[in-house]
């Protein structure tokens, strides 16, 4: 499965996708599907539908094919993988497997076409998607990071907190743009086509000898769950080790706690309130 499929996705079927047959009803088959394209999109770094607007587009499904081998039962752990097999001038071809314990249960295939925003018209495939794709299929980085000033990464910085912050968790303007970003080193992920995924920042100006501060994590909805986070935090924290800095903090919503555990962070003192949202200070030691 893990050399046939580059990506897989792993689901479990509910009570209500079994029919009276006391077996997946068929047609649940191509929801289970898009769920996993859906995954497949975000871990090839073109998340459903910012990263395809990005390039001017959008995808519709010209064709399904669906071939059944055996039926999926409740509680069944379905292990769906997902490839490009080709890309034409402006489509593209999906292989597809559904497993359950190691058992075929449905194979096929998807054909997707390319559509501009512009004409709502059939329109070919542009470089930066196929680049995408490709690189995934090899098991190349399918993702970019940069560090720099706030003069050189303010749009993407600017876009991807945007969107997290005011327009997602509704805190005002007012509370997220502030003078430390002139001064701080900024961590900015994006897609191979130049689309801004996550970012943070690190803030060593102003604080004791030896201490620096991380803030500003954030990661686009659509994206999370492929690790930009980690490659952000530990940008930051790598560039803090390089300036011999011995402790760094931050603010973490209660929400991300054990995210900033798994990097080594600690909780320090109690939980407080932060723009309208549970925070607590978590220290790691360098």
């Amino acid at each position: 499965m893990t050399t046939e499929f580059p990506f897989h996705h792993r689901l479990r079927v509910r009570w209500s996708e079994v029919d009276a047959q006391r077996v997946v009803f068929n047609g649940h088959y191509l929801n289970y599907l898009d769920t996993a394209i859906s995954d497949y999109w975000r871990a090839v770094g073109l998340p459903y539908p910012e990263g395809l607007a990005h390039l001017g587009g959008d995808i519709f499904v010209r064709r399904n094919v669906l071939e059944y081998h055996a039926p999926a039962r409740l509680d069944d752990w379905l292990d769906i993988g997902v490839r490009c097999e080709r890309i034409g001038r402006s489509s593209m071809t999906m292989a597809w497997a559904m497993l359950a314990s190691g058992r075929l249960l449905v194979s096929g295939e998807t054909v997707y076409v390319f559509t501009s925003l512009a004409t709502g018209r059939p329109a070919p495939v542009p470089e930066a998607l196929r680049s995408q794709l490709e690189r995934h299929g090899l098991a190349a980085p399918v993702h970019a990071l940069q560090c720099g000033d706030w003069a050189s990464l303010a749009p993407s910085a600017r876009a991807v907190r945007t969107a997290v912050f005011i327009e997602e968790q509704a805190i005002p303007e007012s509370e997220e743009w502030d003078d430390d970003d002139a001064q701080a080193l900024h961590a900015v992920v994006t897609n191979l086509a130049g689309l801004a995924l996550a970012t943070g920042r690190l803030i060593t100006q102003g604080m004791p000898e030896g201490e620096a501060k991380i803030g500003r994590m954030a990661v686009l909805r659509s994206s999370r769950g492929v690790g930009l986070g980690e490659q952000v935090l530990q940008a930051l924290i790598g560039a803090a080790g390089q300036q011999g800095v011995q402790a760094v903090t931050l603010h973490a919503q209660t929400s991300a706690q054990a995210f900033y555990q798994r990097a080594g962070f600690e909780p320090q003192g109690p939980v407080f309130d932060e723009v309208g949202i549970p925070h607590i200070v978590m220290t790691l030691r360098l």
